[in-house]
């Protein structure tokens, strides 16, 4: 009887509970790993787009923007390269994290980089985000970059610890409408340590879901290496494409 009490419960749960993929929200079998069969071939398929400076995929692209470089970060790796005509599942489930706070996409992504990055993150690494603009908090009622550092330090045995904030009023312009130089300065002063924060000496890696110019993440580790950090290591979930516009020169 306990027996089959249990697969009963099991089966209910499941009516109650129903496994639906992360990006196209489709029922699925209890061991699905968070996206439905044609998700993850069409996901798969997004992981093979290559860098077109260095020729390797966006997990192996150690490629740096150069806002970023110029900060002073001692290395960058993203799970993805996002186009805008690219992948719809990409799209979706960055849409997901970005302005609906889903919560299976967030896990997905996050232990997708993990799985991918573990190896930068060593026991006295400090797992922290570039925090999010006041005018999408405001919007969207959530930091998507927060959420996602959580389950990302849990996968990897960092130590989570919210250590920079936004200054009020400092990047007036959202950053979508700027070009890397106005991206730049748009942020520049924009982040604060924590009070209290003490990081002299520590080891960071420093999170974000998409990174563009690299402006932003630039500015925090700025931020966190005036403060005395011994290193700033940097990811994100996807940096946006870029052409090679030399290559053909």
């Amino acid at each position: 009887m306990p027996e089959r009490g249990g697969h009963m419960l099991g089966g209910l749960l499941d009516l109650l509970f129903v496994p639906r993929c992360a990006s196209c929200g489709a029922r699925m079998d209890k061991s699905g790993d968070g996206l439905c069969d044609a998700c993850r071939r069409s996901y798969e398929h997004a992981k093979d787009e290559y860098c077109d400076f260095c020729g390797m995929t966006a997990a192996q692209c150690y490629c740096m923007p150069q806002n970023l470089l110029q900060s002073g970060c001692m290395s960058y790796r993203k799970l993805l390269f996002y186009k805008s005509d690219g992948t719809p599942v990409l799209h979706r489930l960055l849409y997901a994290v970005k302005r609906r706070n889903t919560a299976a996409a967030m896990r997905f992504l996050a232990r997708e980089l993990a799985a991918k990055t573990r190896d930068m993150v060593t026991p006295d690494t400090i797992v922290t985000y570039a925090p999010r603009s006041e005018a999408s908090y405001r919007k969207y009622g959530y930091d998507q970059a927060r959420e996602l550092a959580k389950v990302y330090a849990k996968e990897t045995g960092g130590s989570f610890r919210v250590l920079l904030v936004r200054r009020p009023g400092r990047a007036k312009t959202e950053q979508k409408l700027l070009n890397a130089r106005g991206r730049a300065a748009n942020v520049r002063g924009a982040f604060r340590l924590r009070h209290f924060a003490d990081v002299r000496g520590r080891r960071i890696l420093l999170l974000d879901d998409v990174v563009t110019s690299g402006a932003t993440l630039g500015e925090c580790v700025r931020v966190l290496t005036a403060a005395g950090v011994a290193e700033v290591h940097c990811v994100s979930l996807a940096q946006t494409y870029r052409k090679n516009k030399r290559k053909n020169d």
